[in-house]
């Protein structure tokens, strides 16, 4: 490493462990660092080695399966199988080396410290290549992917690359910085994931840093304790006064040791290993205590990050820690969880537990609801809360957590800003929304969805104007699961996309296929806000078209008030004016019930409006008014208006004096597979 290496492992030596460490570490203990972080480092690379091969197999594989294999990626390949065969040899040398050389003089040093960083600099440069090559020769989709596989191997060198702090940073930079440059220069929208590759190199970087400062840390320290007991074994001889201070010091460095690994490095609060040490100690001490865990989750927290900064979310994280502490104690314990999560476990005779979980959670909600000043800013902070109670049941202290973490989670759906304590109930639904999020994996290829179709009638001559498509699902292991059940958990876990790209092409293959309808009748498909967002959603609706056969202006789109949100509306914009300039219509479904939608139409071009079928159902004085209103404005903006809903006569007579354009609802029909409608509709008086 030679001068320069020791002059900057003293900078860090200095800066990160002791301020002045600088001047009392002397050339033989950063000898002995740098060793062990050379021979971690050759201990790290089987690791490296292994991730390259895998994800170099996965890379090859992927574009085999994407058919974008050419003879540069077979040849690509083969060099890293190469490169890796190089690496596992001068590994196994090296082992060897050191099996026979405990101590390595700067020659040999620097010998093997070139050999290994020539190693890992090689490896990267090939997935450079790779990169430089491949992004801008195959689809979206390899893009993206290729982007996961790089960002695996940056996220895994974070920690295996720790030991060699330049080294680390260059094959980061190396790693992720071409694709990045690449994906900005491409056309379309690849600069999102160029600024995301951007960002993760940043966070990626970071984390390597601190990797690095920690590893560092330890090893001084380490050291530093050899030499004390080294130092207690040698000199027995000396007074019983330094033999206190030296085991006072090794006591103070072996809890310096210990602190790292059952604190958070952030606010000082316990982590998980010391809240399960805490607990574990105060079992053992026995006696009549019973146990409650408050699992406390700051409310949009992630808004203060995107919206601040990463750094002024952190000092926020610092203060809230600071202001929880102040409620531990002998039996009372605080931890940071994750993230913006924080624990507070606590101790007491079963008749006295639950009037202090109330008391502590509004002390703590009382605190932590203090503003917060930093740098300029006034920010106030608050939190939902899950509690969950040992009584009776003894459980471990994870199961504890993972119940009150439900019940936090349960608060956060119901709004936030609440206490939910946990039941037996929240963990069947949360057992039974993982089973039906595992088999929504399963049901398109299992052919366990189909759609009914519901149709939209004319109030000017009671013509159908279109079919709404509505997707059932008959699970083949959970059975029937309705829309209002399974529909978030698509939502949420993303499944939408692929779900909705599946129930556009069959809407519209099935509406081709019908002979017995009108050539101008359309078809309605419900999209979700998830998929409208997704790159190239616009392009994936016209390739469905032109598959399909049918004509664009048979198409209509309907989206919820969601698109109104003006954190993503001139994206959604954007997209939605792209599949209207294509003759494909857009309705806003739900109208009514979100968004304040009135207000905003002028925003997104749209065609229509349904109103809710809430408003239709309930039609007394205030739901005239909110239906009134909005058609008044809905046709000052030259939009039809849908009613949703009719089940009776009179509702659609009602909705024919407002002046709506069309109907919707089981007075026409019911949902079926096929084209339907009531013929003898007009002259219906009841319910059907």
């Amino acid at each position: 490493m030679g001068q320069k290496a020791t002059s900057l492992v003293k900078r860090f030596a200095k800066r990160f462990v002791d301020p002045d460490v600088g001047h009392e570490a002397d050339k033989d203990l950063i000898g002995k660092v740098r060793r062990d972080q050379l021979d971690l480092a050759y201990r790290n690379s089987w690791a490296n080695i292994l991730v390259n091969l895998a994800a170099g197999a996965g890379l090859l594989v992927m574009f085999w399966v994407q058919g974008e294999v050419v003879l540069n990626t077979l040849l690509w390949f083969a060099a890293v199988l190469a490169v890796c065969l190089v690496r596992l040899w001068s590994g196994f040398r090296y082992y060897k080396v050191r099996q026979k050389t405990p101590e390595l003089d700067d020659r040999d040093y620097k010998h093997w410290y070139q050999e290994y960083v020539a190693g890992v600099l090689v490896a990267v440069v090939l997935w450079a290549v790779i990169g430089v090559l491949q992004i801008p020769n195959v689809r979206s989709e390899s893009q993206f992917l290729t982007l996961i596989i790089f960002s695996g191997l940056a996220g895994g060198a974070t920690g295996i690359l720790a030991p060699i702090f330049i080294v680390g940073r260059v094959y980061l930079v190396i790693l992720l910085l071409p694709p990045a440059i690449l994906l900005l220069a491409m056309s379309g929208l690849n600069y999102i994931l160029a600024i995301l590759a951007i960002i993760f190199l940043f966070v990626m970087l970071f984390t390597h840093r601190n990797n690095h400062v920690v590893l560092f840390r330890s090893l001084v320290l380490h050291h530093r304790n050899e030499g004390l007991v080294e130092d207690l074994r040698h000199k027995n001889r000396i007074t019983e006064d330094w033999n206190a201070k030296l085991e006072a010091r090794v006591a103070q460095r072996t809890e310096e040791l210990r602190n790292l690994v059952v604190h958070d490095t952030l606010t000082g609060l316990l982590n998980r290993d010391g809240i399960v040490e805490w607990f574990d100690e105060v079992c053992g001490r026995g006696g009549d205590l019973d146990f409650a865990v408050l699992f406390i989750d700051l409310d949009h927290f992630k808004q203060i990050n995107d919206g601040l900064s990463h750094a002024i979310g952190d000092e926020v994280l610092r203060v809230v820690g600071a202001r929880l502490r102040q409620f531990g104690g002998p039996q009372h314990a605080v931890g940071r969880w994750g993230g913006d999560e924080f624990l507070m476990v606590l101790a007491a005779p079963i008749d006295d537990l639950h009037s202090l979980v109330m008391a502590t959670i509004k002390k703590t909600r009382d605190s932590v609801n203090q503003p917060i000043n930093i740098s300029g800013h006034t920010l106030h902070v608050g939190f939902s809360t899950g509690v969950a109670f040992a009584t009776g049941h003894n459980p471990g202290i994870s199961e504890l957590i993972h119940w009150a973490d439900l019940a936090a989670a349960e608060v956060k759906r119901e709004g936030r800003g609440n206490v939910h304590n946990y039941d037996s109930t929240l963990l069947l639904e949360q057992e039974r929304r993982l089973s039906i999020n595992q088999a929504l994996r399963r049901a398109v290829q299992g052919n366990e969805f189909y759609l009914a179709y519901q149709p939209v009638v004319s109030a000017k001559d009671g013509a159908i104007t279109s079919y709404e498509v509505l997707l059932r699902w008959n699970s083949a292991e959970l059975g029937t699961i309705t829309p209002d059940e399974f529909i978030p958990i698509a939502e949420e876990s993303a499944q939408i996309v692929g779900i909705g790209e599946w129930v556009l092409r069959e809407a519209c293959t099935t509406l081709n296929s019908w002979q017995d309808i009108s050539p101008t009748t359309k078809v309605a498909v419900n999209v979700s806000i998830r998929q409208i967002v997704v790159p190239n959603f616009a392009r994936m609706v016209e390739g469905i078209l032109r598959e399909t056969g049918l004509p664009a202006n048979r198409l209509i789109l309907e989206v919820t008030e969601s698109i109104f949100d003006q954190r993503q509306i001139m994206l959604i914009a954007d997209v939605l004016s792209v599949l209207h300039d294509m003759g494909i219509e857009v309705h806003i479904d739900d109208f009514g019930t979100g968004y304040s939608s009135l207000s905003r139409l002028h925003q997104i071009r749209v065609d229509a409006v349904k109103i809710d079928k809430s408003f239709v159902l309930k039609m007394d004085e205030n739901a005239r008014v909110v239906i009134e209103g909005a058609i008044l404005i809905a046709h000052r903006f030259g939009l039809n208006v849908i009613a949703e809903g009719v089940e009776t006569d009179q509702q659609r007579a009602e909705l024919a004096s407002m002046g709506v354009d069309a109907y919707q609802g089981y007075f026409f029909a019911r949902p079926d597979k096929g084209p339907c409608v009531d013929p003898h509709w007009q002259t219906k008086k009841s319910p059907v």
